[in-house]
């Protein structure tokens, strides 16, 4: 008996500065259809023009791929970076004339497609930077957000986007299998049953041989396992740059009262300059630790973000079988994220206390500046994990509401 093996459709539509971006939505997709192609009866087709697209004719290049990608697809992903694009002669570039098809096919209350954009926050070299370009990309972020009131999300590396990409994926497509798969065709045995035929096997062992080629498929306990105690490594960061926080705090206490002794009998030019200059040395070496502890909350979040990740894209019946196991991942991925939220308040706070400090010498300056900068990278950084881990608490959430309705009463 035959089943319905669905092919979803995933247009991709960017400028040229975010290729590697790009390149990771492939890998996604590959993974994607590795695990859940056979099992679920869906299957993703990346459509993007360097391979959905031939040479041809029309009255543009834009139009020309608008004609062979057409506007069938399902879901449309569009990535933002410094640029904004070429101009057509229907938008301001490409990237925004397909936003704007997609965007109206949304209208259409009818239609059923989903849009994601994802905005790259990243530094640009100077070398690249176009203004004009990087204007039109903010005011384009503006326009989704209050115009069209989308959510859109930000990330800093390319590994944040793969780890989100692929969360949030696997979300649209089990909502759709939510919607329009009837139970029978969600079966772990296949999309198609057909009757066994005798078939001539030189090596009586060649599925052993082949399972012998293949990597070990990670279970949803050590996935959970991992996650919990990348988080936990996390707290240990952030703690950790408490401390050194609240280490520079006790340097700016100290400088303070040195800076009110000096000037006890009056102004003194050449004592101020050296306070400023032990305040200059203290904030390098602020910046310093933060640096170390910065890429390695970066490492250990991406980990866990990457272990939910591969959850995501486990079935759900897989995932019913360890009810416990996801409850308790909620509920410390709650706990992980109220503490992420607070350090952020915290840190936030302290940052504007560091930009406060008074322009004395040109040392002191540039430290100042450095630890403004090295706070800004660890709040964007929070402030990406913040919104993932958000995304996590939401699968979970799903996951164990599926789970519950599984288990027989």
């Amino acid at each position: 008996m035959a089943k319905t093996h669905t092919i979803l459709q995933v247009f991709v539509a960017s400028p040229s500065d975010v290729s590697e971006e790009r390149a990771s939505l492939s890998r996604v997709v590959t993974e994607f259809n590795n695990t859940w192609g056979s099992r679920n009866c869906v299957t993703l087709e990346l459509l993007k023009w360097e391979t959905s697209t031939h040479p041809a004719f029309g009255a543009g290049a834009q139009d020309v791929i608008n004609k062979q990608i057409g506007d069938e697809y399902d879901i449309f992903i569009g990535i933002m970076w410094g640029r904004f694009g070429s101009p057509t002669e229907r938008a301001e570039s490409g990237t925004e004339e397909e936003y704007n098809r997609a965007y109206s096919r949304l209208s259409d209350s009818t239609n059923r497609i989903q849009i994601m954009f994802y905005f790259k926050d990243a530094g640009i070299p100077p070398s690249k930077i176009d203004p004009s370009q990087l204007e039109k990309v903010l005011n384009f972020k503006k326009k989704i957000a209050n115009d069209h009131g989308g959510l859109y999300r930000s990330f800093e590396l390319t590994e944040q986007f793969e780890s989100a990409v692929r969360i949030h994926l696997s979300t649209v497509v089990q909502d759709w299998l939510d919607v329009n798969a009837p139970a029978p065709a969600l079966s772990v045995l296949g999309c198609e049953e057909t009757e066994l035929k005798p078939v001539v096997i030189e090596n009586p062992l060649c599925n052993l041989a082949t399972l012998e080629l293949e990597s070990d498929e990670v279970g949803i306990i050590e996935l959970v396992e991992l996650a919990t105690e990348s988080m936990g490594e996390v707290g240990n960061i952030v703690e950790r740059m408490t401390h050194a926080t609240n280490d520079l705090g006790l340097k700016f206490t100290q400088r303070t009262e040195e800076a009110k002794k000096s000037s006890e009998g009056g102004p003194n030019i050449k004592a101020a300059k050296r306070i400023s200059n032990k305040m200059a040395d203290d904030l390098e070496i602020f910046v310093t630790r933060m640096s170390v502890e910065i890429k390695e909350f970066n490492k250990q979040s991406t980990t866990a973000m990457d272990a939910f990740g591969n959850i995501a894209m486990m079935s759900e019946c897989d995932l019913s079988e360890d009810l416990e196991g996801i409850t308790i991942a909620r509920s410390g991925v709650q706990q992980y994220l109220a503490a992420l939220i607070g350090s952020s308040e915290s840190m936030s706070s302290f940052r504007e206390s560091i930009f406060d400090l008074p322009r004395l010498t040109t040392s002191s300056n540039r430290a100042r500046k450095r630890a403004v900068a090295i706070m800004d990278d660890l709040l964007n950084q929070i402030r990406i994990t913040v919104s993932q881990t958000q995304d996590i608490d939401t699968l979970l959430k799903r996951l164990e509401s599926t789970s519950n309705k599984t288990i027989p009463s």
